[in-house]
């Protein structure tokens, strides 16, 4: 095997309402990790309260509930008490069922309605698909929990997406500021589940990578590990020849989801059967290949729904012509929405496009281009019309000139947006990489096991709206105090490049990246190889650790009451 730098290099024997909206994410839960309690902050709409009735067992039933879209934004369930799979969670330990649950409420009382209280999550889910490996590409997911102050007690865990009463090989995190691995090398493994109880959730988070040297899968990619959703896009895929991409559709939960999938490219929706009523199996993983439910499309935005359950979404693309390849990339979920984010284009990329579809109308989007020194409105994309349902890709090298930028999009009508990027000029060392808008950071985000100094790390800071200021700080794995710290003021609209030293040659380094004021900020953050392999890149969004969570008041009606049993 050639491979002259390690992706992830263990030794061998080692081991912001918000544009871009993750509220669909599944939920967090207070309660045993085997017999939950849960409560999605769906269900609360900014300035409004919902109230659950707990019932006593005669009490009447409520009336049946009308059925409605999974589209929506509402509950799948106001209040469900199940059992869950909880491979990972119940390795970690338990938890009380209504510690901070809500406020108990008596129908009668003269008091005015309760409202939702904030409060700190209690375990956390994160799903981690990217697990391909052959004797040319090694796959690693990392998981960590940063040693931020809302972090005490608690545990994490990695394991592997198995059925219940399988052996799951979890890895566990004892202590805050610690790091686990999974390696893949030669052979493919399972999906994996990363997951954290206690206060250790709040500063939880997972990554995944992808990476090889040489050979036909020669490439570089990374993302962060996702939350289950009901609703997201894939942005950018390609079905022509050379272009081998494949959606994963991932279900942690202990019962089966149902999926659909719809497809956009350039010439409008694709009809594709086999894309509707897509069974994913608790606790498993649906792979499809692009090429065979939608052909020869140059580019495609694939919305996923889940009529029932919810999946995480990620999508993974092989590029090459002829025997050549051409790079390697991971399509992480996005959202439609009217006004999105892209953080950072590096200036280091010699060709990007910019990927926009308006899914279900025709709509006008206005491109502004935010750099280090502002924003500027540049000529060609200061206002774009879209057909509905038919993807445009639109030349961004004019617009960048040589140097780094962000973009904001703002459209009339609901948009979904993302970047195709490559590095190097010739074929022979040609890399593809795919990004998309992305949220804004609320809370700290984590990067998640970074290596150097082969491998460069930076991040794209940015702020659209209001000058913010961001403090960035790195540590090693195992130590609680960081070895590097900046903070960062950030110009209103404009961005900042900000290097990160990496030094350890293994991937224990975790960046914990958390806003201070101003804002909102965005954040990409980018992955550079460069060498006799030729230059390679992977861009990926900062996501924000779920450190709180929206509880709804429990109203109890006369007679009745809410037991919990170990």
């Amino acid at each position: 095997m050639t491979d002259d730098v390690n992706p992830l290099p263990f030794d061998d024997d080692e081991l912001r309402t918000t544009p871009v909206d993750f509220s669909q994410a599944a939920p967090e839960t207070v309660g045993r990790p085997d017999r939950d309690v849960e409560v999605s902050s769906q269900d609360l709409p900014t300035g409004s309260s919902r109230v659950i009735r707990v019932r006593s067992g005669n009490a009447s039933a409520p009336p049946k509930r009308q059925p409605r879209s999974v589209v929506e934004p509402a509950p799948r369930q106001p209040l469900t008490l199940r059992s869950r799979r909880g491979v990972a969670l119940v390795a970690l330990g338990s938890l009380v069922v209504l510690a901070g649950v809500g406020t108990l409420a008596n129908r009668g009382s003269s008091q005015p309605p309760a409202v939702p209280t904030v409060e700190p999550v209690a375990s956390s889910e994160l799903v981690c698909p990217i697990t391909t490996a052959t004797n040319d590409l090694t796959s690693a997911i990392t998981a960590a929990v940063a040693p931020l102050s809302t972090v005490s007690t608690g545990a994490g865990s990695l394991t592997n997406l198995v059925k219940a009463g399988k052996d799951s090989d979890a890895l566990v995190i004892k202590a805050p500021g610690s790091l686990v691995a999974r390696i893949n090398r030669g052979k493919s493994g399972p999906a994996q589940m990363a997951a954290a109880i206690g206060s250790f959730a709040t500063g939880f988070g997972a990554d995944q990578s992808i990476r090889s040297g040489a050979g036909s899968s020669r490439g570089l990619a990374i993302a962060p590990c996702s939350r289950s959703v009901t609703d997201a896009w894939l942005v950018g895929g390609e079905s022509t020849v050379g272009r081998l991409t494949t959606v994963m559709l991932v279900n942690n939960d202990d019962r089966p989801a149902q999926v659909d999938l719809e497809i956009y490219g350039t010439n409008g929706q694709i009809d594709s059967p086999g894309a509707a009523g897509i069974a994913v199996a608790a606790a498993s993983t649906a792979r499809l290949q692009l090429s065979e439910l939608a052909p020869s499309q140059s580019v495609t935005a694939v919305h996923v729904t889940a009529t029932t359950g919810r999946v995480g979404a990620t999508a993974l693309e092989f590029d090459s012509r002829g025997l050549v390849p051409q790079g390697v990339s991971i399509m992480s979920a996005t959202t439609a929405g009217r006004s999105l984010v892209v953080p950072m284009i590096p200036k280091s990329v010699d060709s990007a496009r910019l990927v926009l579809l308006a899914p279900t109308s025709d709509a006008t989007a206005h491109v502004t281009l935010m750099t280090a020194q502002g924003s500027i409105i540049p000529v060609g994309l200061d206002s774009v019309d879209l057909t509905a349902g038919h993807v445009a890709s639109l030349d961004l090298m004019p617009v960048l000139d040589g140097g780094a930028g962000g973009l904001v999009i703002k459209a009339d009508r609901d948009v979904v947006a993302g970047v195709i990027v490559t590095t190097g000029k010739t074929d022979k060392f040609r890399e593809v990489d795919r990004t998309a808008a992305t949220p804004a950071l609320v809370s700290p985000g984590l990067l998640v096991g970074l290596a150097g100094p082969k491998l460069t790390h930076e991040l794209g800071i940015a702020s659209p709206v209001n000058k913010a200021t961001v403090k960035v700080e790195l540590f090693v794995s195992g130590d609680t105090t960081a070895t590097w710290t900046r903070t960062v003021d950030v110009g209103k609209g404009s961005i900042v490049d900000l290097k990160i030293p990496v030094s350890s040659p293994k991937s224990t380094s975790i960046v914990v990246v958390t806003p201070v004021s101003g804002g909102p900020v965005y954040v990409t953050r980018v992955e550079t190889e460069r060498g006799q392999n030729g230059p390679m890149i992977g861009l990926a969004p900062v996501l924000s650790t779920r450190a709180t969570t929206l509880v709804p008041p429990v109203e109890v009606a006369p007679g009745s009451a809410v037991l919990a049993k170990d």
